[in-house]
């Protein structure tokens, strides 16, 4: 037996209980997705912008400037079951994949509260409606399935030949913390999942490991997000895994 532990482990993921509504209303749409294809494991990443004509049955629509203002990157009619995306998001797949789920989720959420809501901002400033935040919830929530999260996660820490005891290292706040995020977690389920760092960053920010212990300290979200160039002085070049567990060498 080598000092790395190579024995398969399972991470289990929870959410707050304030988000378990929305949660909620996620996986709902994802289990009638399900049955309407006869599939029993969801494709990654999800076909999100197809699944909202077909079978989810919204009018999608993907317009230019004759029909959306260009600094609005999304409209939803709830109540008349429409979606319409701005062209411009094509340029982008990850923020026009998280746009269309983010509309998606004031059709669901939202039907008995207004008529029409635009999405004119992403991500979210601090000053967002509740409304909103709902929405961008809600995308994370069905972009991001909580019951894939914990398996994909273990993977690519076992593709890097780290331990369950390097789970720990996850919840820190230094470089090495930094190296697990950006150089191996981040990249690797960005890909699987099609969405940007900062959407994989925010969804982890909110999920939580068995004791209701935070997968990811909110004070590390600056560095998860920021332009390569904003950490290029942090040695993490220097970081090994030694023993299933990231080291700083000297």
């Amino acid at each position: 037996m080598t000092a790395y532990d190579r024995t398969p482990f399972l991470l289990r993921l929870s959410i707050r209980a304030a988000d378990a509504r929305v949660e909620l209303a996620a996986s709902t749409v994802l289990d009638k997705v399900r049955h309407k294809l006869s599939i029993s494991e969801l494709p990654l990443p999800l076909p999100i912008d197809q699944w909202i004509e077909t079978p989810l049955g919204y009018d999608f629509s993907i317009v230019g400037n004759d029909e959306l203002d260009p600094d609005v990157l999304g409209l939803a009619r709830p109540t008349l079951n429409q979606i319409l995306i701005h062209e411009s998001l094509l340029e982008n797949e990850g923020r026009f994949r998280f746009t269309c789920a983010h509309e998606l989720g004031h059709c669901i959420l939202h039907k008995a509260i207004a008529e029409e809501l635009s999405d004119a901002e992403l991500p979210r400033s601090g000053k967002a409606s509740a409304i909103e935040r709902e929405a961008d919830r809600f995308a994370s929530s069905i972009l991001m399935p909580l019951d894939t999260l914990a398996q994909q996660l273990a993977g690519v820490m076992r593709d890097h030949q780290l331990s369950k005891a390097s789970i720990e290292f996850l919840r820190g706040d230094d470089v090495r913390t930094v190296w697990l995020w950006r150089r191996c977690i981040l990249p690797a389920l960005c890909n699987t999942y099609g969405v940007s760092r900062a959407a994989m960053a925010y969804r982890f920010r909110e999920l939580r490991l068995p004791g209701q212990r935070r997968v990811l300290k909110p004070s590390m979200i600056s560095l998860m997000v920021a332009p390569e160039k904003a950490i290029a002085e942090l040695p993490l070049d220097r970081i090994t895994v030694r023993d299933g567990i990231p080291v700083l060498e000297e």
